[in-house]
């Protein structure tokens, strides 16, 4: 069974390829996921404070490697 980080993987995985062949910038592209993930949020119905509250939380929690190591689902 999939969870959510496995589905989130595995839609980024195919973004890249995808971008990727359509000679799109990878930075670029990463920052429009992060703009969408924050456009969800905030439709969702999360307010600033909170949704600054989880980007504060993910980058306290990432390593000097990159990996997060928190999962709070």
């Amino acid at each position: 069974m999939t969870n959510s980080y496995g589905l989130a993987k595995q839609h980024l995985e195919a973004g890249v390829a995808e971008a990727k062949s359509l000679n799109i910038d990878s930075n670029a592209y990463g920052q429009a996921l992060i703009w969408k993930v924050l456009e969800m949020y905030s439709e969702s119905g999360r307010n600033f404070e909170n949704i600054a509250s989880e980007l504060e939380f993910t980058m306290e929690n990432l390593d000097g490697d990159g990996i997060f190591h928190v999962i709070r689902n």
